[in-house]
């Protein structure tokens, strides 16, 4: 006993030390991967900030090489007005973006921690910058004091903005290189740390390995050896023990027969060899509705109301399997016409002379058992035939939808690019019949080129945008709020995404992204609003896409959309509801007169 006790506390004193051990070692790897982790997420925060830089960099040598193309488009007087809005545009998006880099912007996501350096960069470019500006200023003036300016008070601001441009752009490759070898020393200081880190966590597995598993494994050997020790005892004691077991089990041998026939007796009945009944017990007479003398001498399973013979006299009959246990489910009918199932087991009975003189039928009652299979089975039929009227239904939308597309497509290249063609044809026939000014002939042709190509690319942005094809789900979203801002300037669009790193599926994104068309559509043509909110984001499972104006508004109901006479009104509001539930998602608006209009969509992926 005593020495029980100190075995014991040697145990626990040992346990406690390696559980220190243990919790020191995985303390300082913890530290060590967390430092090592946190430095190499602050590194990774800093160099997409530098990308953020650097391609706001390169969109600063784009916006000067297309202020210079449109200062010479100006100059010779080619496209005037489009020129004229296009430089103005040009020049603002230059100087803002410009003002970002040096300033910061948070919803540009360009960082404000390192302003110092971008401002010593771009300080090299500053003076052609400046007079590059300054003469773009200029032109900005005379093009909006004049209808149509003469070249020659163009000419020097143009010539000012080509002489500085490449110095400009030299500078902007400079700022580049010079950024890129900001973010090469980083990462070089980077490396130099996560190299002392690892070195110390080899150094902790190390100690660990010396102090806690070398040890630890020594005394598990130890105890190993005693635990074979011990069983070679225990195996000794188990064949005395298997010896007592076997002479107890041949004594209760029959007793478990007779128990193992008791728990299978729910229902009792004792028939010949020909399948009479010579005995039933109580339950078996309550189940049927018949008493014991009305069931002896009676075959078994015989009242099935006129139906085929019960399967157990083929089991009977057959000189083979007729000496073997047989179960089956079988059904059969009471004396009141009602019906019930029994789970029944055969059992022959032998004689001395190994023949077989009866058999014991034992039966449980599975009838409840049975009518729940049966109502299962028709709950599953109705879903299946409620799943395909339901897929029939969404098919149907689905060709309806695209029925309708295909007649607006129609109508709008009968009605745009049919007509630009027509009065295309008719100025080529009046050029070539000689009459008119040639030249000018030719300019109107030309105009009316341009306005075909512009029709055409916006029916085949409206059917697929190349944007969406090309860039995915955020570029084509950035484009259409673009498209919209251009569309109407008296509404402020704002736009806030969150899109993660994980792929989207191409139904889920041209989903979203015709949702999103069709909700800007309606408020530019029906809210009236001010300000148009628009919220993108994903979680671990879902695209969440949020739509909010200040509009006007509508009373909505949900059952708007189902009402016939209102089908016209909520057409599009139906479509865009369809497209999200074909694809598992949920789309809820909420509208109120004069409070303006919520839309959100919620989407698995």
């Amino acid at each position: 006993m005593k020495i029980n006790l100190m075995r014991s506390s040697v145990e626990r004193k040992l346990f406690k030390q390696f559980t220190l051990r243990y919790a020191i070692a995985l303390s300082i790897i913890a530290v060590l991967t967390i430092v090592s982790q946190w430095r190499i997420q602050q590194h990774l925060s800093r160099s997409l900030d530098d990308s953020h830089v650097i391609n706001f960099t390169a969109r600063l040598r784009t916006h000067s090489q297309s202020l210079s193309k449109i200062a010479l488009m100006l100059q010779n007087g080619y496209a005037y007005e489009s020129s004229k809005k296009e430089f103005v545009n040009t020049l603002r998006q230059w100087v803002k973006v410009q003002q970002s880099l040096e300033d910061g912007n948070k919803f540009l996501e360009l960082p404000t921690y390192n302003l110092g350096e971008i401002k010593e960069l771009f300080e090299l470019v500053r003076h052609p910058r400046e007079e590059m500006m300054q003469a773009a200023e200029q032109i900005v003036t005379i093009t909006d004091t004049a209808q149509v300016p003469p070249a020659i008070l163009l000419r020097p601001y143009v010539e000012t903005i080509l002489n500085y441009e490449q110095s400009y752009l030299l500078g902007m490759d400079l700022i580049v290189f010079e950024y890129d070898r900001f973010a090469r020393e980083r990462i070089s200081r980077l490396k130099e740390t996560d190299y002392i880190m690892l070195g110390l966590l080899l150094l902790t597995l190390t100690l660990e390995v010396l102090f806690i598993f070398y040890p630890l494994s020594v005394h598990i050997k130890r105890v190993v050896t005693d635990l074979v020790r011990s069983e070679e005892h225990s195996s000794n004691l188990s064949g005395k023990l298997q010896e007592a077991h076997a002479q107890m089990e041949r004594s209760y041998s029959e007793i478990r027969e007779v128990n193992f026939a008791l728990d299978k007796a729910t229902y009792l009945v004792k028939i010949d060899t020909e399948g009479k009944i010579l005995y039933a017990n109580d339950k078996y007479c309550h189940v049927t509705r018949y008493t014991m003398s009305q069931l002896r001498e009676k075959p078994i399973f015989y009242n099935n109301k006129g139906g085929e013979e019960s399967v157990i006299y083929g089991h009977i009959r057959n000189h083979k399997k007729r000496l073997e246990v047989w179960q089956e489910e079988i059904f059969d009918y009471a004396s009141d016409g009602s019906g019930f199932w029994l789970d029944v087991t055969l059992i022959p009975v032998f004689d001395q002379m190994g023949s077989v003189y009866q058999y014991l039928v034992i039966g449980n009652d599975i009838t409840k058992r049975k009518n729940a299979e049966r109502e299962n089975m028709l709950l599953i039929k109705e879903k299946l035939r409620r799943d395909t009227q339901d897929q029939h239904i969404r098919s149907y939308a689905i060709i309806n939808g695209q029925e309708k597309e295909r007649k607006r497509v129609a109508t709008e290249i009968h009605d745009g690019i049919g007509q630009m063609l027509t009065s295309l044809r008719m100025k080529i026939e009046q050029v070539t019949d000689g009459g008119g000014d040639a030249r000018l002939e030719m300019s109107m042709i030309n105009s009316m080129l341009n306005q075909l190509i512009t029709e055409t690319r916006r029916i085949c942005s409206d059917l697929l945008p190349s944007v969406l094809e090309d860039f995915g789900l955020l570029s084509a979203i950035e484009d259409l709020v673009k498209t919209c801002r251009d569309a109407d300037h008296a509404t402020s669009f704002i736009l806030d995404t969150n899109i993660g790193q994980q792929p989207l599926s191409r139904e889920l994104e041209v989903t979203v992204y015709r949702i999103l068309q069709e909700s800007l559509n309606n408020v530019i043509k029906h809210a009236q609003a001010l300000t148009v909110e628009i919220y993108l984001d994903t979680s671990a499972e879902y695209l969440n896409l949020i739509v909010k104006d200040n509009g006007r508004g509508f009373h909505f109901e949900e059952q708007f959309m189902h009402d016939p006479r209102m089908a016209r009104k909520m057409n599009g509001l139906k479509g865009m509801k369809e497209r999200a539930e074909l694809l598992g998602g949920t789309f809820t608006i909420s509208s109120e007169q004069g409070k303006g209009t919520t839309i959100i969509l919620e989407i698995p992926y």
